[in-house]
C-alpha cells in the first residue's frame, strides 16, 4: 500500500464516486419526456413541407399551361386568323386555382404582408398573446371562405361554362380547398408552442429565410 502510494502522482486525488442527484437525473430524463411530442411535430412539419412541395410544382405545371394556351392562342388569331376557343376559359379556371394554391403556400412560408411595428415594441408575453389573437381571427376568416366557397361549389356544380362544359363550380371548389388547407395550418399553429413556428421574441434572434420556409 506504501509503494502504490509512492508511485501515485501527487497530482492525482482519490474522490469517492457521487451518486448521480435528483437534479441530473431529471436533466437526463427531460429529452425522453419531450421526445414524442418532437417527434409528432417534425412529423407534421414534413406533412406541411410536402405540401408545399406539391402546391409549387402544380403552380408551375399550371403557369405553364397558361403560358403555352395564351401564346398559341394570340399567334393562331394573328398569324392564322383562327384560334383555340377552350384557351380563355381554362386559363381563367388556372388562374383562379394558382392565386388560392399560392396563397396557401405563402401562409405555409409564413410570407403573407405583415406590419409588426407595433408588435415589435411588446414584451416577448404580450407578443405571444398578441400572435394567438392574430391566427385565431385569421382562422375563423379561413372558415368562413370554407363555407362560403363549399355553399357556392354546391350551387354552381351544375352550371357549365358556355366554350369548356367545364363546371362553374370548379371555380369555387378552389376556395373550397384554400380554405381546408389553411384552416388546418392555422389551427395547428394555435394548438402548438410559438418555437415550432420560427416566432421569436424582439430581442432573440431571428430564424433565417430558410428556417421560417421550413415551418409551417
Amino acid at each position: 500500500m506504501n509503494k502504490l502510494t509512492q508511485e501515485m502522482p501527487l497530482s492525482m486525488s482519490i474522490k469517492p464516486p457521487i451518486a448521480p442527484s435528483s437534479e441530473s437525473r431529471g436533466s437526463h430524463a427531460t429529452p425522453l419526456a419531450s421526445a414524442a411530442p418532437t417527434r409528432t411535430a417534425t412529423g407534421i412539419t414534413t406533412i406541411f413541407k410536402g405540401l408545399e412541395k406539391a402546391l409549387t410544382l402544380l403552380m408551375v405545371l399550371a403557369l405553364v399551361a397558361m403560358i403555352a394556351l395564351v401564346f398559341v392562342n394570340v399567334v393562331l388569331r394573328y398569324g392564322f386568323n383562327s384560334g383555340i376557343s377552350i384557351s380563355v376559359e381554362l386559363s381563367r379556371f388556372l388562374f383562379v386555382w394558382v392565386t388560392f394554391m399560392g396563397a396557401v403556400t405563402a401562409l405555409i412560408r409564413q410570407e403573407h404582408l405583415s406590419v409588426n411595428t407595433f408588435a415589435d415594441k411588446l414584451p416577448a408575453a404580450c407578443r405571444r398573446v398578441l400572435d394567438r389573437i392574430v391566427t385565431l381571427v385569421m382562422l375563423g376568416c379561413c372558415l368562413m371562405l370554407l363555407k362560403g366557397s363549399f355553399d357556392q361549389t354546391v350551387l354552381n356544380w351544375r352550371n357549365l361554362s358556355p366554350i369548356s362544359g367545364i363546371p362553374v363550380g370548379v371555380f369555387y371548389l378552389a376556395g373550397l380547398m384554400a380554405g381546408v388547407l389553411m384552416s388546418l395550418i392555422l389551427l395547428w399553429r394555435l394548438l402548438t408552442p410559438l418555437a415550432l413556428h420560427g416566432i421569436t421574441p424582439p430581442n432573440a434572434a431571428s430564424p433565417s429565410p430558410d428556417q421560417q420556409g421550413d415551418t409551417p
